[in-house]
């Protein structure tokens, strides 16, 4: 098992052959969900994105029902953010994620486990598919900005909308500060008049 895989040799090979499997996966699903090529079959790809959908919701419903006033906030594709209160601190949040990961993985048969990825503190849900937050995976600093189909990423926007974006989510994210954000912003529109 990956996880509690010590030596970093055979933890390497492992996490390859998971990447393996994975990608061959994706594009088995990918040809079969083809409506031109030479295997297209809309059954199988249906399949898995409909038994996708019947995992994320028992998970939901598992998330919900096992951690009182916990709330499945997004749930796309293979992966859920869960919020399991407020108030909380980011190490209490990390351990709740693995507890949770643990205990919804019962849920489903072997070999799927699900896996606690990241914290993401603080946290800005625009819509689906549009999130930015700071993503933790250790305590003592976050890994980085994670941001995701939001304009500062997102390469069909020019490149003033795209820095402005960038610096207004890491006043709001980094420094705290709505404040500088709304001047940053404020700036911005007063040169483009002049």
């Amino acid at each position: 098992d990956l996880a509690k895989e010590q030596d970093p040799f055979r933890k390497a090979v492992l996490d390859g052959r998971q990447l393996a499997l994975k990608i061959s996966a994706n594009a088995v699903y990918g040809f079969t969900g083809a409506t031109v090529g030479k295997l297209p079959c809309m059954e199988i790809s249906s399949s898995v994105t409909g038994y996708g959908r019947d995992m994320i919701q028992a998970t939901k419903e598992g998330v919900e029902s096992k951690f009182p006033g916990s709330r499945v906030i997004y749930g796309d594709t293979d992966s859920v953010m869960v919020k399991f209160g407020d108030g909380l601190t980011l190490e209490r949040s990390m351990e709740l994620g693995r507890e949770a990961a643990n205990q919804i993985s019962q849920l489903f048969p072997n070999p799927i486990r699900l896996e606690f990825e990241k914290c993401y503190y603080p946290y800005l849900l625009i819509s689906k598919k549009r999130y930015a937050g700071l993503y933790w995976t250790k305590l003592n600093k976050h890994d980085k900005m994670d941001c995701k189909g939001v304009e500062s990423v997102r390469r069909d926007n020019c490149r003033l909308v795209a820095n402005v974006i960038s610096d207004v989510l890491e006043s709001l994210l980094i420094r705290r500060d709505k404040e500088g954000a709304i001047k940053l912003v404020k700036d911005v529109i007063s040169d483009l008049l002049q």
